[in-house]
């Protein structure tokens, strides 16, 4: 290949990126990582570049039009010189997948780094060809410039002393002794979960499993609200429920709606009281919601980490995992794309640095498990073993009245409208068991120690 093949060989990858970035939202979490703007040969890419990641740091959209402003107020004697975003138009139309985005970076990087080795080279030998060059200091020069390349190399995080990062967690746990506030997690609400727990950490995938029709989104649903009334900000991603079934999930629980009114019949005068009261309530309430059947995790990804920017998600609530896009890899098994985007979310939690809770559906095992009460075990997660490995924290929903068992054997106490957490993986504590009431409709979980009536809507 010429030089001058390669060089627009380069040119189209370059131009191959950009353009995947500017169709599709969630691309630049993947990118930004791997790619700076002067890693592009092409210094007009490289100034479309800047500008989408000017938007990104705002927490902002890149497309054609956005890109194009953001890149005449950087610098507008530079952008009517190009002419603007005007150089990846015709580019745009020849779209149709980013399935290679990975790729195109990795080569923009790869071509970056053989052209900074060539100059270094270049350098070096012009200094060898002196007469009075010492071999010695060219040798440490080669080193040390051969030593920062390959930092460059390094995607992410460099590893430090563990010193440094004694100090840091020294500072947090400072910080939450001072002023009596914990930084490091979240509190569900649910006062049995929260002791066995401690709650929900940061940078930590906790996985709540049950049966249909156990109520693993009600306890979800219930969380984000515990959460979201306490000030928090809580993204809650439904692949199941609508916004109409969920708001009426809520009227029903919070606003003391009859949910079985509400559903068949509808409203009456005194419920629309009851429910314009708690819509004026939840104008304000930091809860996002958005329902998207088949969501991918690339979706949600971008999502988070925009609402993060914006200072807006300090919880992220998928519901739920198998309800995710099934559009697996060539010859990828489900059990792979479960453990996919498993790993996935536990990637979100660390990147956004904020707890992330994913549904997950149960095998049929525990239905078996007659001699045992149907007690939850943790090789009843469905599909993939992976989610047992990845998961900080996994829980089960067990509701025994579903199962013909209305008391306790131990105390005699009645579990009718009690259900149980069986905490049954915590990776950094303890396990155990947390109770929990609901009402009879399952539209609103308190606590146990709340002796709501079973009978009440």
């Amino acid at each position: 290949m010429t030089l001058m093949e390669t060089i627009e060989s380069v040119r189209q990858v370059e131009e191959a990126v950009i353009c995947a970035l500017l169709s599709s939202e969630s691309a630049i979490w993947q990118v930004a990582p791997v790619l700076k703007p002067e890693m592009f040969s092409d210094p007009l890419f490289a100034f479309v570049y800047k500008a989408i990641c000017s938007l990104n740091s705002r927490g902002e959209k890149a497309d054609l039009v956005t890109t194009d402003i953001e890149m005449r107020c950087l610098d507008e004697k530079r952008w009517k010189e190009m002419n603007g975003i005007a150089i990846v138009n015709t580019a745009m139309t020849q779209i149709r997948h980013i399935g290679n985005l990975m790729q195109y970076t990795e080569e923009v990087k790869r071509q970056y780094m053989l052209r900074l080795l060539g100059a270094l080279f270049t350098t070096l030998q012009a200094k060898a060809n002196r007469f009075d060059s010492s071999y010695t200091a060219l040798i440490e020069k080669a080193e040390s410039s051969l030593m920062e390349l390959r930092e460059t190399c390094i995607v992410g995080k460099q590893v430090s002393r563990i010193g440094k990062t004694a100090n840091e967690v020294l500072n947090m746990h400072r910080e939450r002794l001072e002023n009596g506030m914990d930084t490091m997690c979240i509190k569900t609400g649910l006062e049995e979960f929260d002791y066995v727990t401690g709650g929900l950490y940061n940078g930590e995938l906790t996985v709540g499993a049950g049966r249909p029709g156990d109520g693993k989104t009600a306890i979800a649903m219930q969380i984000a609200m515990n959460v979201a009334l306490s000030g928090k900000h809580v993204c809650f991603f439904s692949m199941e429920m609508t916004g109409l079934q969920t708001m009426n999930r809520l009227f029903a629980g919070f606003g003391g709606v009859d949910a079985n009114r509400l559903r068949i019949t509808g409203a009456n005068p005194e419920d629309l009281l009851k429910m314009e009261k708690m819509a004026g309530e939840f104008q304000d309430l930091p809860l996002y919601f958005d329902y998207t059947p088949a969501n991918t995790l690339e979706n949600i990804r971008a999502q988070v980490m925009l609402q993060k920017k914006k200072g807006q998600c300090d919880l992220v609530v998928i519901d739920y995992l198998h309800l995710m896009e099934r559009k697996g890899r060539a010859g990828e098994t489900m059990d792979q794309l479960v453990g996919r985007n498993i790993e996935g979310a536990k990637q979100v939690a660390v990147d956004a640095n904020c707890p992330v809770l994913v549904l997950s559906q149960m095998n049929r095992n525990s239905v078996q498990r007659v001699e045992k009460a149907y007690v939850p075990e943790l090789h009843d997660l469905r599909d993939s073993g992976v989610i047992e490995q990845v998961a900080d924290c996994v829980f089960f929903v067990h509701r025994p009245e579903r199962y013909g068992i209305f008391k306790d054997e131990t105390t005699g106490e009645s579990l009718r409208g009690v259900g149980k957490l069986y905490i049954l993986k915590t990776r950094n504590g303890s396990t155990g068991i947390a109770r929990f009431r609901y009402n009879k409709s399952f539209t609103r979980i308190t606590n146990y120690d709340n002796r709501m009536r079973y009978e009440e809507e």
